[in-house]
């Protein structure tokens, strides 16, 4: 009885402990995700509330199957928590599962963070956000959906509950690519980001096209600059654009021609990622070794430095060791009692026993 009542007060516990908070404060972090999430992004009416914010999805009503076409979220009128922190997703239905965007043929080239998520965490200090993704239009003819949702917390939210908007589905005619029209390969995404200082080329691949220009710019830069092209095989490019330094995103934009077809394609991004360690588990381990060695010939110079001047650091004891063991039998052969009875003998009182006396030889007895 009293262990089922533990059992009993430890689910009781839980389930307190559990219903005292069902916000994410501090956010999840980009990902791809359903609109419900499982439940995890309160899409649960019972862990959220209807945000007061206005959301407007901005992109062309018409584009070519398989082609790259860009998509912009509006969010404003929110009042948002101490982080200034809003998740925004883009969805392909409002189902609750399987209503990722790729679920309906779209395919992500780029979110606005960089990465190819369909849900992502921007910090806004003014309560008002535009974010965009690029994406290639799906391959299937016909009407197509786009859905915007967000969520964020609130300054006075004394239930500590999500506060959930959401749009109605932006409808977007599918249409037959042109016979040759050029684009972008398939599976092609953009990269995320670079090493500080890497100049390295960007890989582009393309689908019917025969010339490919880049033009590259800084954020908040009017004027964009064109970049170095190359054709590395059949529709494969090599696009050199500057590296950059520091927390700092350099922008792309992709135009790819074939014949009298031009297919300026929307812009894109690449972060700047600190270096990371270069060398190898050898070199690691040689440069402990010598670090260890400097130590080591760091203390023997110690050691030589305080040792004392002018004194020999051998030293000689022969003389007192054998004064040591004179003296020792000294005592030994003053202990010994001559008997007349036993010529030739000493008896030894210490160890209870006769010796020979060396000065009265066995022949001589």
């Amino acid at each position: 009885m009293k262990s089922r009542i533990i059992v009993l007060s430890i689910i009781l516990t839980l389930l307190l402990a559990t219903s005292s908070g069902v916000a994410n404060p501090g956010g999840k972090g980009d990902s791809n995700r359903d609109f419900t999430c499982g439940g995890s992004c309160h899409g649960d009416p019972s862990l959220s509330s209807p945000s007061p914010a206005e959301i407007q999805i901005d992109m062309k009503s018409t584009a070519f199957s398989g082609t790259a076409t860009e998509v912009s979220i509006s969010v404003s009128g929110m009042e948002l928590s101490n982080n200034n922190l809003i998740g925004i997703f883009i969805l392909g239905s409002k189902n609750g599962n399987n209503d990722h965007p790729e679920d309906y043929g779209w395919q992500i080239i780029q979110d606005p963070n960089g990465g190819t998520s369909n849900y992502v965490e921007i910090v806004s200090s003014e309560n008002t956000v535009t974010v965009s993704w690029v994406l290639l239009a799906p391959m299937e003819e016909g009407q197509k959906e786009i859905f915007a949702s967000i969520q964020h917390g609130s300054m006075y939210n004394h239930d500590n509950k999500a506060f959930i908007g959401e749009t109605d589905g932006f409808i977007v005619n599918i249409e037959p690519i042109p016979e040759n029209y050029p684009t972008l390969e398939e599976g092609w995404v953009s990269p995320d980001e670079r090493v500080s200082g890497d100049s390295s080329a960007i890989i582009i691949r393309t689908v019917n096209t025969d010339s490919l220009s880049v033009l590259w710019r800084l954020p908040g830069e009017s004027q964009s600059h064109e970049a170095s092209v190359e054709m590395l095989s059949d529709q494969e490019w090599e696009v050199s654009i500057p590296a950059t330094l520091g927390d700092t995103r350099i922008e792309y934009q992709i135009i790819a021609s074939m014949g009298e077809f031009s297919n300026q394609m929307p812009w894109l991004s690449i972060g700047t990622s600190d270096p990371y360690f270069d060398g190898t588990s050898l070199g690691a381990k040689l440069q402990s070794f010598s670090i260890i060695m400097i130590i080591f010939g760091f203390m023997l110079s110690l050691q030589t430095w305080f040792s004392p001047r002018g004194v020999s650091n051998l030293i000689d004891n022969t003389n007192e060791v054998e004064e040591t063991i004179s003296q020792q039998n000294n005592d030994y052969w003053s202990r010994l009692i001559k008997s007349d009875e036993n010529p030739g003998w000493l008896w030894d009182p210490v160890e209870k026993e006769w010796v020979d006396d060396p000065n009265l030889p066995r022949g001589e007895q």
